[in-house]
């Protein structure tokens, strides 16, 4: 069982837009040293679902070489294609701790074909098969009791939960009496999530400040629910900001401005001009974001 805040680790770009290795290595370097129980990676972050299995599979070998063992790596193997899927989660079998998948997305193939595609993802490996539910993206909601069926014949071991939507996060919880992994999505919501039964969480904004949700995570374990309050709050004042130029673009801006540059995004993505580069510093100056970062 996964607990604890993990990074949707950034997958960083050349300016020829290739992975860029090395940059990589430093962005896990730095995460590592926030204190964070594990990577997420090729996810939404990851932007996998823009990149070829190759270069999938470089960052997967990447990640996991570079922790070293220190802390888990979730490998993200979803796309269009089912096959696809599977050869990703074959590869992420002999280096990684477990794969993820969102589920059939663009064509829709109906609650047979979800169910089908996680399954067969299940018979390509034998690690944990997390559940990705992401219907804001993916037009499809995993619901309570597809979950259920594929936890009790042992498809499934977890879920990553991105939505909003708390009361049907209770309720797949309780579909497996509790026992399924469960992490949250929304890092604006992380606090609430934890106080409604998830065991961490998986986001975007863990790569530029892994101390403040290893922090918020200590404060709740210990009960301390004002100074998680706390780091919670300022989280949601940045998750704020980065809403006015993006999320993507935004995070990765500010990765560049913390000395951990991970290039532009991937387009269709825009990435950020000079200008708004430098209100978004201005704005991140004015909550004092580079002193919070700092633990």
């Amino acid at each position: 069982m996964f607990t604890g805040v993990f990074p949707a680790l950034l997958t960083p770009f050349t300016a020829d837009d290739r992975v860029d290795v090395r940059a990589l290595e430093k962005l896990i370097a730095y995460v590592l040293d926030g204190g964070v129980h594990g990577l997420y990676v090729t996810g939404s972050t990851g932007e996998g679902i823009s990149m070829t299995e190759e270069e999938r599979r470089l960052v997967a070998e990447v990640s996991v070489k570079t922790v070293a063992g220190k802390v888990p790596v979730i490998v993200h193997v979803g796309a269009t294609a089912t096959g696809a899927c599977q050869r990703l989660a074959s590869h992420a079998e002999k280096i990684a701790a477990a794969v993820a998948s969102v589920p059939p997305f663009y064509y829709a193939v109906g609650n047979q074909g979800v169910e089908d595609h996680y399954r067969l993802i299940g018979s390509a490996s034998k690690l944990p098969l997390y559940v990705y539910n992401l219907p804001g993206a993916t037009g499809v909601n995993v619901g309570a009791d597809l979950i259920r069926r594929l936890f009790n014949d042992g498809v499934i071991h977890g879920l990553k939960f991105t939505s909003p939507d708390l009361l049907a996060f209770r309720d797949i919880i309780e579909a497996c009496n509790g026992k399924l992994n469960v992490l949250s999505g929304p890092d604006e919501m992380l606090l609430p999530f934890l106080s409604m039964g998830s065991q961490g969480g998986i986001g975007s904004t863990y790569n530029p400040m892994p101390r403040v949700y290893a922090n918020l995570f200590a404060a709740w374990q210990a009960g301390n629910i004002k100074r998680a309050q706390e780091l919670q709050y300022f989280i949601d004042r940045y998750v704020l900001v980065l809403f006015r130029y993006g999320v993507m673009a935004g995070v990765k801006a500010t990765m560049g401005f913390l000395g951990v540059p991970v290039g532009e995004p991937r387009r269709p993505f825009v990435p950020l001009t000079a200008e708004q580069k430098t209100n978004l510093r201005r704005d991140l100056e004015a909550l004092n974001f580079f002193e919070w970062v700092k633990g």
